[in-house]
């Protein structure tokens, strides 16, 4: 009964982390495209690179 208890409570937990990324990346994608829509001409975003790497 325990483990079926936990296993669903994990469940749940996960789902709501996948719902809440979802949403944190469509509003940053909504964000990214009203500024393309103020400034269409204005240069390329550049992906961040982790100085860590090098």
């Amino acid at each position: 009964m325990l483990i079926a208890v936990l296993a669903s409570t994990m469940t749940v937990a996960t789902l709501m982390a996948t719902a809440f990324g979802l949403y944190e990346e469509a509003e940053r994608s909504r964000l990214h495209t009203e500024a393309d829509r103020r400034q269409p001409f204005r240069p390329a975003r550049r992906i961040q690179v982790d100085s860590h790497d090098r």
